[in-house]
């Protein structure tokens, strides 16, 4: 099913002020290729009607996502890049998962600059008559996607613990592909490959997500500040609120 491309309904939690936030309208994935005949039928129940990319432009030409009857709206970060240069010379390292961790930590607190605009355009398009439900997506649906998620939930008043329960599911997505990403590396680099590395390389950790939220609180004031830096205003955001929130 859809769960191997780390989909999953990211609504349904309970706010600290008690409402919950409405299931089947806020979606996320990793990038929507690959799918079978019984995948479609799942997204045509469930009456996707867009789908927001978040990948860099490089990487949405080099992978193409085509959904028919869904409107496709490219809102790119170009974080990718910059990771992948950062970590290439330390994954054949030995004993170099502390310095990955730390680059990727790094990485997220630039992220929350990168996605301000793609974060206020998404907030924009959820207000849009007849947006909903919508897909969020990056490549494989855990940083880029993780983070715009959180910051939703934030947003509606989900308590932390379960934004970062939610944001860690990931992993549970990500563990078999690193263990056959990892027999196949050990297979070309005769066994040299550092299996740390590659666990530290493609986990999202609690970590990440506390850095970019406290970068939230620190630099810009908060969550909804945070959202209004690209000109949303309050109303908006309130209105925002009553759609997404049961009353």
């Amino acid at each position: 099913m859809l769960d191997r491309i780390n989909f999953r309904d990211f609504g349904g939690g309970v706010t600290r002020n008690g409402k919950r936030i409405r299931t089947g309208l806020l979606f996320r994935s990793g990038v929507l290729q690959k799918l079978n005949r019984s995948d479609l039928k799942v997204l045509e129940s469930l009456h996707i009607q867009h789908v927001v990319d978040f990948r860099s432009l490089e990487e949405q030409e080099r992978a193409p996502v085509l959904l028919p009857g869904r409107v496709r709206v490219s809102m790119p970060c170009n974080i990718d890049r910059i990771t992948r240069d950062r970590l290439k010379p330390l994954l054949l390292r030995r004993h170099a998962d502390k310095q990955i961790t730390d680059v990727i930590n790094g990485t997220y607190e630039e992220m929350v600059d990168m996605m301000v605009e793609p974060m206020g355009r998404l907030i924009l398009l959820m207000l849009t008559e007849s947006s909903l439900p919508l897909i969020i997506h990056c490549r494989a649906g855990k940083d880029r996607t993780g983070f715009a998620a959180a910051m939703i939930q934030l947003f509606l008043g989900l308590d932390p613990d379960n934004i970062m329960r939610e944001y860690l599911k990931s992993n549970d997505f990500m563990m078999p592909r690193i263990s056959k990403l990892l027999r196949n590396l050990r297979l070309f680099t005769i066994g040299l490959f550092p299996k740390g590395n590659l666990q530290a390389a493609f986990h999202v950790r609690e970590r990440y997500l506390l850095t970019a939220i406290n970068k939230v609180e620190k630099d810009y004031g908060g969550i909804n500040n945070y959202l209004m830096t690209t000109g949303i205003t309050t109303d908006q955001l309130d209105k925002l609120k009553t759609l997404l929130l049961e009353p």
